[in-house]
């Protein structure tokens, strides 16, 4: 038990290497943007921690699971999505800008919504 729910340090380090925050390889040769480059990924490795610290959290407190992050089944549950398995559920979100300055959204399923809270 103790051993399945601990934080890994390992999978930030995993995001960067071969993950979807990729730093490899570094084609810039400016030191400058190199040095950019990397703060811009660690801000979005807290951000994804955050991402996941916050809402299984909120599913450990409501003692909820959450069904239809994986795509080959559907019914499977998990109380601890990955930051990249809920990115992945907005893929299909649209924002229309509608030249009267009203703003249009694709309609929001159950499981999109279920994050948003």
């Amino acid at each position: 038990m103790y051993y399945r729910d601990e934080w890994l340090l390992e999978r930030g380090f995993h995001r960067f290497k071969r993950g979807s925050l990729p730093a490899l390889p570094i084609y810039f040769q400016n030191q400058n943007r190199i040095i950019g480059l990397m703060f811009l990924l660690n801000i979005a490795l807290r951000v994804f921690t955050l991402m996941e610290f916050v809402v299984r959290q909120a599913l450990q407190l409501a003692q909820e699971s959450l069904p239809g992050l994986y795509d080959g089944n559907p019914k499977r549950k998990t109380n601890r999505p990955s930051a990249e398995q809920m990115l992945k559920v907005f893929c299909n979100l649209t924002l229309y800008f509608l030249p009267d300055s009203t703003v249009f959204v694709t309609p929001l399923n159950h499981l999109k919504n279920r994050f948003l809270t």
